[in-house]
């Protein structure tokens, strides 16, 4: 079997590839990337991977021919541009580059709960403009909707490593959300990739939620960092009216607007607080603990 993962560089693709390759069916994975100098050399070095310059952006770059499965990820857009125009481009440019292979059985698209609204979830309504597009774009086709990434903590490691505290927007501190390490959504988009075929799909598209174990509060975040360093560290929450303010001093306004509708979504008063059209979800195995002690020890 030959897996294309467009674009491989961000770490849920890294994840996806990386399980693939350890799989005893020893499927062959090509990977997309706009700079080749950034493959990991651990990909490189294995004769069943190859990486393939090419840019979601420019769909003559693009050709999936012989490739059986497809997995797709669409990246945020961290640039002042209408990210939904973005998003719908490079999803039309990846679905006529599936259309154009023939071989190809399954389409995988890494998405986001929320997905299924169009409004109200800032940042999120990228996922929901691909998953309007790719749809059917093959035969089968399977959308992942994940949790918050537990990753995302890694963005508070300078101010832990440095001053002993970090910011949190998941408030009120008791508030527990969904999340997923990457290491479970690779293993996930990997089994779906190499169930092309060989699995029957339940609905087409099958749509699920994938969350962790178990749904996590601010709390437990901090927890998690003063037991991996073995002191406490302080939390500074920022309040849903603040949610404008911090995001702003981060990114660029279009941006920002857009992640704190996001982040605003999923706290009360939000659509996806108590979300009234929820989908099948399936659970990973990994805990917070064991991604912060990662972040942390790198191992």
């Amino acid at each position: 079997m030959q897996v294309t993962v467009v674009p491989a560089s961000p770490k849920t693709g890294q994840a996806t590839i990386r399980t693939l390759l350890a799989d005893p069916s020893n499927p062959t994975v090509k990977g997309y990337y706009r700079d080749l100098s950034k493959v990991p050399a651990e990909f490189t070095s294995n004769p069943r991977f190859e990486a393939v310059k090419g840019d979601v952006e420019d769909a003559g770059s693009l050709d999936f021919s012989g490739s059986d499965t497809v997995l797709n990820i669409t990246p945020p857009l961290y640039e002042e541009k209408d990210i939904i125009a973005h998003a719908r481009l490079v999803s039309e440019n990846v679905k006529a580059a599936v259309k154009k292979a023939a071989s190809v059985k399954r389409l995988v698209l890494l998405s986001s709960v929320g997905a299924q609204y169009d409004h109200g979830t800032g940042e999120i309504r990228t996922n929901h403009e691909a998953e309007a597009i790719l749809k059917d774009a093959a035969a089968e086709v399977v959308f992942v909707r994940c949790a918050y990434f537990m990753e995302n903590w890694a963005m508070s490691l300078d101010t832990i490593l440095r001053e002993g505290f970090f910011y949190t927007t998941l408030t009120p501190l008791d508030h527990a959300l969904p999340m997923i390490a990457v290491q479970d959504i690779g293993s996930t988009c990997a089994a779906e990739l190499l169930g092309a075929g060989n699995t029957a799909l339940p609905s087409n598209p099958h749509i699920f939620e994938l969350h962790g174990p178990r749904a996590y509060t601010s709390v437990d975040v901090q927890q998690a960092f003063e037991e991996v360093m073995g002191k406490s560290i302080e939390m500074r929450p920022i309040e849903k009216a603040g949610l404008d303010e911090f995001y702003a001093a981060v990114f660029p306004p279009m941006v920002a607007k857009e992640f704190a509708a996001m982040n605003a979504s999923y706290l009360e008063g939000g659509i996806l607080y108590e979300d009234p059209q929820p989908t099948v979800r399936e659970k990973g195995t990994t805990e917070l603990l064991d991604v912060v002690r990662q972040m942390l020890l790198g191992a």
